[in-house]
């Protein structure tokens, strides 16, 4: 017995040896590694190999030191602070892995009360997740959650108010509105009203009226969308025509040549799904030079594999000329084309969908007649739902034409 517990203690001893010597060994690896500062360019240039491989040596030793038994706190703590730099290097390197790691690393020093790496930590963690989050690759973003990555700027700017949070906030939304629209729409409907709240509640009542446009178009999905404009006959458009019937609106120019593309294929659709409830409503955005005149001859003298177009145009600077509210201004339509499909409900059930999925859209959308008939009650909380938005857009013109 006597035996056992000395080859016991002499085997722990021996661990214990090894280990205080493993671990100098990696501090070591780590103290000649790491670098003091971070590089004045970084994020607008690749960090040079040579301090990308340091940087890796530095991680590596720190991980294992964390695989140590019985590691102490204070030890982890100082690992912690000497990896924080590096893994910032290597996140701009281009691994969303290191970028992960780092966001931990943050969440960990802030804990543990480092104010000033944490706040240096955490900036680069939001400055590169804005990009993660706003480059479209296979696979996804990186595994990059916008809406946790919006809450954290959110939390940042509460921690360290100024400019300087303001500022990487509109730097996330404006790298958003670089995407195309449907990928951009689909991020500022979840992170626009949350940034909203945000500037209302710190009394930035610019940056959230700037915001009440995108929220408006982003969030259109499941939402009733106003309908509203005068044709290129100068008519105001017919919204009774519209009555229970499925919509596709298509925001176009004549100088398009994408939104020109897709007209054969809608005029198809529209000859294909007319009969059954469909319409369609061309909304030609009047810049460019396309005035009316133009657009009117365009419409009466272009065919399509010897086809007009056969479904009404509206035309937003007639409307302008009106003083009526538009629907490009009203939902910020600010590149093309853009389609939008609209129930019988008055609802929109696709936002920005793929021209190659319209037909089964419209085709479960039209057959679907007999489930979607209004009652009385509903057909008056539509009206009233209108009525109201009329007012308010009214409202908005009279505010605007004040102000001018």
């Amino acid at each position: 017995m006597r035996t056992l517990f000395w080859t016991s203690t002499l085997v722990f001893f021996f661990a214990s040896l090894v280990s205080a010597q493993d671990l100098e060994q990696l501090r070591k690896i780590i103290d000649d590694n790491r670098p003091a500062t971070l590089p004045d360019d970084l994020g607008r240039r690749l960090p040079p190999p040579e301090l990308v491989e340091k940087c890796k040596k530095v991680v590596e030793a720190a991980n294992q030191i964390y695989a140590m038994p019985n590691l102490d706190e204070n030890t982890r703590y100082w690992a912690l602070q000497r990896e924080a730099y590096p893994l910032i290097i290597l996140a701009y390197a281009g691994s969303p892995a290191h970028y992960s790691r780092l966001a931990a690393v943050s969440d960990e020093l802030d804990v543990k009360g480092n104010k000033k790496i944490s706040k240096i930590t955490e900036e680069h963690v939001l400055k590169i997740g804005s990009a993660l989050a706003t480059t479209v690759r296979p696979g996804g973003n990186a595994g990059i959650n916008i809406d946790s990555l919006a809450q954290r700027m959110i939390l940042y700017a509460e921690q360290y108010p100024g400019q300087e949070s303001m500022h990487m906030i509109d730097q996330l939304l404006a790298l958003v509105h670089t995407m195309n629209a449907n990928h951009r729409d689909r991020r500022l409907a979840i992170i626009a009203p949350r940034f909203h709240k945000y500037f209302l509640s710190v009394n930035h009542g610019t940056r959230a009226k700037i915001l009440e446009t995108d929220i408006l178009r982003a969030t259109l999905h499941g939402n009733p969308m106003m309908l509203m404009g005068v044709d290129i006959n100068g008519q105001d458009l017919d919204l009774n025509s519209l009555r229970d019937k499925v919509v596709l609106l298509q925001f176009w120019g004549t100088w398009c040549p994408h939104c020109k593309d897709e007209i054969p294929d809608l005029i198809s659709l529209y000859e294909k799904y007319n009969k059954s409830g469909f319409e369609i409503i061309g909304i030609n955005t009047g810049v460019k030079g396309d005035d009316e005149k133009k657009v009117k001859q365009f419409v009466e003298t272009t065919t399509f594999a010897g086809k007009k177009i056969p479904w009404t145009i509206l035309h937003e600077g007639l409307g302008e000329r009106k003083n009526k509210m538009t629907l490009t201004k009203l939902y910020g339509i600010d590149e093309l084309p853009v389609l939008i499909l609209i129930g019988r409900n008055g609802k929109v059930s696709q936002l920005h969908p793929l021209p190659s999925t319209l037909d089964n859209l419209v085709a479960e959308a039209t057959s679907l007649r007999a489930g979607i008939e209004f009652t009385e009650e509903e057909k008056k909380q539509l009206e009233e739902m209108n009525k109201k938005r009329e007012e308010e857009i009214d409202r908005q013109i009279k505010e605007e034409l004040g102000t001018q």
